[in-house]
């Protein structure tokens, strides 16, 4: 299979020439190897593929959904005794005591874990640029960045090396890569992917894995595959009444939508994203849903300040035991965001903590009355286009907690949010800038409907289809299918 043809397919695509005998996953392994050498050079978005893995990959599919399908995960532990180095020079050299159980099940649906892709430092900052392993840069214009955490995982899907790459998402570190990057990006409902064998919901509940993707279908189909509780899960989420695949066969009709411009945290919104997002919503109501302009009214300073205190305090009860087991000190190991972060962690009391904790709940309760009144709430992904590299240096000198968050403002804006109150949020690849740059449109659902979320979603990207490229964008500058 040459580059260009093995570029031109989705997962599901890849999964069926499989099950055909057609391709081998020694071959997509080929493809994999090829692809990254080509584009890697340029992007610095996977970190190292694992010759093990390549080289076991069987010469004929297996009988499993994705039947063999190499893919990449994030420099996050996932899959015992590979490493995970949270693109920190602290953890340089850590690897995976276990496996995550949502991985073990995307394992034995045959994905094989053929390589890491780069992170910002401990998933904190907005920008994939990690003291460790330097900045990935975006397929579209490699002059641009991919923001953060799951940048890496965004940049070599985009860039045609796997179709589909593990990220996770705390603030919006799924859904602001796939925005920068033309991707589709799901935040599952808290709890729809257990965090087991560790949290039920990791960082105090605000953080989620899940995969980038291509397709609406891929997405569906991952889902269906790794969602659900694990033995001993604090609590668990409904399932979902029949399989996303057939959900996203239906067509939804009659939805109302509410549009929201209103930049909650007072950041100034690109007008182009401003118009792609407008732009957007047009399209739905040409689709026969009802939309019309609202907002949930909160106080987003005190959900910042709970948010600050929540990753903080986060920060300040793990870094340590990561310095002791690695031996090294937090001080000269930590990049000046993250050590910012964690320092400022250690003033936090526990009366700090549950007040913020406190903030949230309120907040959630807000969210889900206004939320109960529409079916989806459409806003931007990221107030901002892809910005140079560099703009947001992590590792500058003198930044503090307050510098932290303002550098991530521009990003988190309408992503965080969701973190905090648990529902499902999808980043679509629905507008383009005059200089072709990617921009995400953000679809939020209530808790628990990620079948509405994907219905939506499919809808859109049956208008789309045919069109070359991922959602009829065509293809970035750099690109494993050019070669």
């Amino acid at each position: 299979m040459r580059l260009d043809e093995y570029t031109a397919h989705d997962g599901t695509g890849l999964a069926r020439l499989l099950a055909k005998g057609e391709i081998t996953p020694r071959e997509l392994g080929r493809c994999v190897e090829e692809a990254v050498a080509a584009v890697n050079p340029a992007l610095n978005a996977v970190i190292e593929l694992y010759p093990d893995a390549l080289d076991s990959l069987a010469e004929a599919g297996t009988a499993t959904p994705f039947g063999g399908i190499p893919t990449l995960t994030k420099d996050f532990p996932i899959e015992a005794g590979r490493p995970a180095e949270f693109g920190s020079r602290l953890a340089q050299g850590f690897r995976a005591g276990h496996d995550a159980v949502y991985w073990m099940r995307l394992r034995a649906a045959g994905l094989v874990n053929a390589g890491r892709t780069a992170s910002s430092e401990f998933g904190v900052p907005a920008a994939t640029e990690s003291p460790l392993y330097g900045a990935t840069r975006n397929p579209w214009n490699p002059a641009r960045g991919v923001a953060g955490s799951s940048g890496g995982a965004a940049a070599a899907v985009a860039a045609g090396i796997v179709p589909f790459a593990q990220g996770s998402d705390g603030g919006g570190s799924i859904r602001n890569p796939a925005a920068f990057c033309g991707l589709i990006g799901l935040k599952p409902s808290r709890g729809r992917v257990t965090g087991s064998p560790n949290a039920n919901a990791p960082l105090l509940g605000l953080a989620t894995a899940f995969m980038l993707t291509r397709s609406v279908r891929d997405t569906a189909a991952l889902l269906d595959l790794c969602h659900g509780p694990d033995a001993g899960d604090g609590y668990e989420i409904a399932a979902p009444a029949v399989p996303y695949l057939d959900v996203i066969e239906h067509r939804p009709k009659g939805l109302r939508i509410a549009l929201c411009t209103q930049s909650w945290s007072g950041v100034q919104i690109d007008p182009e994203v401003a118009a792609a997002t407008r732009s957007a919503a047009e399209r739905f109501a040409t689709l026969g849903h009802h939309v019309e302009e609202a907002s949930p009214d909160f106080d987003y300073p005190a959900f910042l300040q709970a948010q600050k205190v929540i990753w903080a305090a986060d920060a300040a009860a793990h870094m340590p035991a990561m310095a002791r087991q690695m031996n090294r000190a937090l001080e000269e190991a930590l990049g000046a965001s993250v050590y910012a972060l964690y320092r400022w962690g250690l003033g936090i009391s526990g009366a700090q903590l549950i007040d913020a904790l406190a903030v949230y709940d309120r907040v959630t309760r807000q969210l889900g009355r206004f939320i109960a009144g529409y079916d989806l709430l459409l806003t931007p992904t990221s107030a901002m286009l892809p910005e140079p590299i560099g703009t947001f240096d992590p590792d500058r000198p003198g930044i503090d907690v307050d510098g932290v968050f303002d550098d991530l403002a521009p990003k988190e804006t309408f992503t965080a949010l969701f973190n905090a109150t648990g529902q499902p949020a999808i980043s679509l690849p629905l507008g383009r800038s005059r200089d072709g740059l990617p921009i995400g449109i953000q679809l939020v659902a209530r808790f628990g409907r990620e079948d509405l979320l994907l219905a939506a979603a499919r809808q859109i990207e049956e208008e789309v289809e045919g069109a070359p490229g991922i959602w009829g964008q065509g293809r970035p500058a750099v690109h494993a299918g050019n070669f």
